[in-house]
């Protein structure tokens, strides 16, 4: 192995890469050595990882329109890490979602960070700012969003595959452990959009002597030392010089089974690196995401209670108009303390009432419904 190399190939990435803000950043950490839980033993049930919850979003500007569009590009990362599936921002009833996104808000905050003028961390040249919104959204509102979406739910209970990687930029295949965690950034960087997270190899002289059955992408070798670090799955990958671009193949196992196997080849080392967590998530969301049963659109007559001022009549409609499980929304009758209404709803009524649980406007009030209507109750 040559130390030198690796940093000259890590400083190339470096200046091609646009990291995450250091304080939501999950980065690969080295395992020197066994630990007593497996890396991807489950958390606790009550648990909730909030940095599944949280996007991040360059603002392009400080306007108010720009801050919206950022907080709604953080809600469409968040959908994609809590369904495991890429294209979840494309689902109507999240594309409905999306233009509210700041009434699913928890809490934000704005970092800045140096980069150089064609948008790449700053190394040398003129370095200017780089603003990112940091957005918190609340799980119960964002869980109720995917249900209603009929997307699946990937759960936190998420395994970390340790990372091994031989590059070979010309000069031989080399192993890239711990003590080059920089190499990985793109990859890291990419994983936390995606809700995965990585460990790499300590780069013990056995584990760089096994560089060439990394090469060669062959899991069952390299199963028993995975499994010195507490791990089951694994993501094997190399990466070289291929024309005038980069090729990296990859593939991902659990327990010496093979999952999956992908390969990309981009002018960019960065997309190419990224994309062995682009396959690793895909693969894991496709065995572990649980899609829920959100019954099939109807439209129902509802009467809304508690209705004490025109302001209250405002708050009730400006919420149903949107809520993106609610495809339309038509006024029956309005009388001075209540409105009934006919809704027609892109979900069963039983996951319109599981979003409703989930908000803070309106309530299921029995004592307004009857068989033809249901009946819900203005919150305080």
């Amino acid at each position: 192995m040559r130390p030198a190399l690796l940093a000259t190939f890590a400083a190339v990435l470096l200046a091609l890469a646009t990291p995450a803000t250091a304080q939501f950043e999950t980065v690969p950490t080295p395992a020197p050595r066994p630990v007593a839980a497996p890396a991807d033993a489950a958390a606790a049930p009550a648990e909730r990882d909030m940095t599944l919850y949280t996007g991040e979003s360059e603002l392009m500007g400080q306007g108010a329109g720009e801050r919206r569009a950022a907080t709604a590009r953080a809600l469409a990362q968040v959908v994609v890490k809590l369904t495991g599936e890429p294209l979840a921002a494309s689902n109507p009833v999240v594309r409905r979602a999306l233009p509210n996104a700041a009434s699913f808000v928890l809490a934000e905050q704005t970092g800045s960070e140096p980069v150089d003028q064609q948008g790449n961390t700053a190394i040398g040249g003129v370095p200017v700012y780089k603003t990112s919104l940091q957005v918190q959204f609340d799980p119960n509102k964002v869980e109720a969003l995917v249900a209603g979406a009929g997307l699946p739910m990937w759960g936190a209970n998420r395994p970390r595959p340790l990372l091994w990687l031989a590059i070979d930029d010309g000069r031989g295949a080399r192993l890239v452990s711990s003590q080059q965690i920089n190499v990985v950034k793109p990859l890291a960087t990419r994983g936390t959009e995606r809700g995965l997270s990585f460990a790499l190899p300590a780069g013990s002289s056995v584990e760089q002597a096994a560089v060439q059955t990394i090469w060669s992408r062959n899991p069952v070798p390299m199963q028993a030392l995975t499994e010195r670090y507490g791990a089951s799955v694994q993501l094997m990958g190399r990466l070289f010089r291929e024309g005038q671009g980069w090729t990296a193949d990859w593939v991902l196992s659990r327990g010496g089974e093979e999952l999956s196997r992908w390969s990309l080849s981009d002018p960019s080392p960065q997309r190419a690196l990224a994309s062995g967590a682009d396959g690793a998530a895909d693969a894991i969301a496709r065995r572990d995401a649980v899609r829920t049963e959100v019954g099939e659109p109807e439209t129902i007559e509802v009467r809304i209670a508690g209705l004490a001022s025109a302001d209250d009549y405002a708050r009730a409609m400006g919420y149903l108009q949107t809520l993106p499980v609610v495809a339309g929304v038509e006024v029956r009758e309005a009388t001075p303390d209540s409105l009934r209404l006919g809704l027609r709803l892109a979900v069963g009524r039983a996951t319109f009432d599981a979003f409703l649980d989930a908000g803070d406007v309106l309530a299921a009030d029995p004592g307004a419904s009857d068989e033809a209507t249901a009946g819900y109750r203005l919150r305080p």
